[in-house]
This record gives C-alpha cells, structure tokens and sequence, in this order.
C-alpha cells in the first residue's frame, strides 16, 4: 500500500520563515506523540518533520553567519572606553 491518507510529501516552501518552519515542526511532533497515528503515517510525519528541522537550521545558519558579518567589523571603542582585550586596570 503505497500513499496513505494525509501522508503526502510536501517540502516547506523556500519561502517559509523560521517561525514558520518551528511551528509546522511542533506540530508534526505533537501529531506522532499524540499516539493516534499508524505506522506508515508515523514515517511520512517522521520525514516531513525532517524537512522542517533541515528548514530551521538552514534559516539559523543564514541568520549565525549575518550576524557573524555584521560583528566582524566592530566598531572602535569610544574614547571613555577602554579596548575589550585591555587589562581591567
């Protein structure tokens, strides 16, 4: 038996926000822990949470390495402030 109800394979859009990607995560977790569903339901849950957890982490490794641009450049200490690496005293 190949296709059961509700078990079609969707891929998140490219499109779709983090938040987005979590929640659809969430709630496939809750539908598998819920106990109600069957075997081969059980697997097609397990491969589209799958794709929602590789659609979260790509959208968090955008964001690391933005955030990683962003601060490679920093800014200069005011002059009241002494440089991060300088000694407390």
């Amino acid at each position: 038996m190949s296709g059961a109800q509700g078990s079609e394979t969707r891929d998140p859009a490219p499109e779709l926000s983090f938040e987005r990607a979590l929640a659809e995560l969430d709630r496939v977790v809750a539908r598998m822990e819920s106990g109600e569903v069957g075997l081969e339901e059980a697997v097609a849950l397990f491969e589209e949470g799958q794709r929602y957890l590789a659609a979260c982490r790509e959208r968090l490794d955008v964001a690391e390495k933005r955030i990683e641009e962003l601060t490679a450049d920093e800014l200069p200490p005011a002059r009241d402030e002494p440089p991060q690496d300088a000694p407390p005293f």
